[in-house]
């Protein structure tokens, strides 16, 4: 049985918060989002992870028992409200027993014509969770999110939209060298595409590179058995003499991605990193999550496609860096809603 790393800094006296979300998996973006909690709640509270197991049915003890002495449930993450699925790691109706806040919340919505469609009667399940007097705050990471929560499941308190809330984690300080600039490429394994997923393009943007006088670095953003995916996974990639960077560390990944002078990703929060950095990210997989975080900041001209026929003109000229006050209010958005859920969980957790 894999086991989930449940227990952060002990702070006795202070009120325990269990945490719902997809943790343990190295999934990049999800385990930014603890270190995101742990920077702005964890000197308030006592933090550990509910959901204690990597499989099926992800708690070592009744749902009840691993509530038991939480004064409140965050469920925090990305892609979490999936209107096709929904997972009890994040939305267990035991939850409901203590008052429960919902941060950072993407709502993923797929193509038409895509296998994971919109089912009512999953939605309704979301409603009868979102409408429940225990829910006492809701964050969503953008209007397309937020305003698909509020008109589909009317909860009951308002849905508060905010970037990202990965923007507002501090990151480690890393060197960059103009003369050697290093064009950084982010792929993933997608159970379903490994067939699929034709990585000529890449390879084409890798060579020009290259011919620029650029390093390119291959980094894979994940460990655990979502790194050992995606790094059997790179592997289909073609550019001779690149870099393959590969950590079990999250703060090796971040400061990898930091030194790149430009960044092309298939995976989001390499894309949110790298904003944060000042970096620019080509989007490599235009999902909404990834159109909406670009459109916020104007920058169409950084969403394309893995297989694009275009995907190398799209870096003549390389991309301009993103704005140094998009960055800061990117930042202030995410730190501000993350001191707004910290009160809201000390109003509920500690007596007048």
């Amino acid at each position: 049985m894999n086991r989930v790393v449940t227990h952060f800094d002990k702070r006795p006296g202070a009120p325990k918060v269990g945490i719902g979300g997809f943790f343990g998996y190295g999934n990049y973006g999800d385990e930014l989002f603890l270190e995101v909690f742990k920077e702005h709640l964890g000197a308030a509270f006592e933090l550990e992870v509910l959901p204690d197991r990597l499989d099926s049915p992800y708690f070592s003890e009744p749902v009840e028992d691993r509530i038991a002495d939480v004064q409140a449930v965050l469920v925090g993450g990305g892609d979490l409200v999936q209107p096709w699925s929904i997972d009890a790691r994040y939305f267990h109706r035991v939850y409901l027993e203590r008052p429960v806040f919902l941060a950072g919340l993407g709502v993923p919505i797929r193509a038409p014509g895509s296998a994971q469609v919109e089912k009512e009667h999953i939605v309704e399940r979301y409603r009868n969770f979102f409408q429940s007097p225990s829910v006492r705050f809701i964050n969503a990471r953008d209007k397309q999110s937020a305003d698909w929560i509020s008109s589909k499941l009317d909860p009951r308190v308002e849905v508060i939209e905010a970037p990202d809330l990965v923007c507002g984690l501090t990151l480690p300080t890393v060197s960059r060298d103009a003369a050697n600039p290093i064009l950084g490429i982010v792929t993933r394994h997608r159970p379903g595409h490994e067939q699929d997923d034709d990585y000529t393009r890449l390879s084409e943007l890798g060579a020009y590179a290259k011919s620029e006088g650029w390093r390119v670095r291959h980094i894979i953003l994940g460990s655990g058995v979502v790194g050992e995916r995606d790094v059997a996974n790179a592997e289909r990639l073609n550019i001779p003499g690149k870099e393959v960077f590969y950590s079990q560390g999250i703060w090796d990944m971040t400061r990898a991605i930091g030194e790149c002078s430009t960044l092309a990703s298939m995976k989001f929060h390499g894309s949110v990193v790298a904003t944060m950095y000042g970096i620019p990210s080509m989007v490599l997989i235009p999902t909404s999550k990834n159109r909406n975080f670009m459109r916020r900041m104007g920058r169409d001209d950084l969403l394309s496609k893995f297989d694009a026929e275009d995907l190398v003109e799209r870096f003549r000229p390389w991309p301009k860096p993103i704005d140094p006050e998009w960055v800061k209010r990117l930042r202030n958005g995410a730190t501000g809603m993350l001191n707004q859920l910290r009160k809201s969980i000390l109003a509920e957790t500690v007596p007048a």
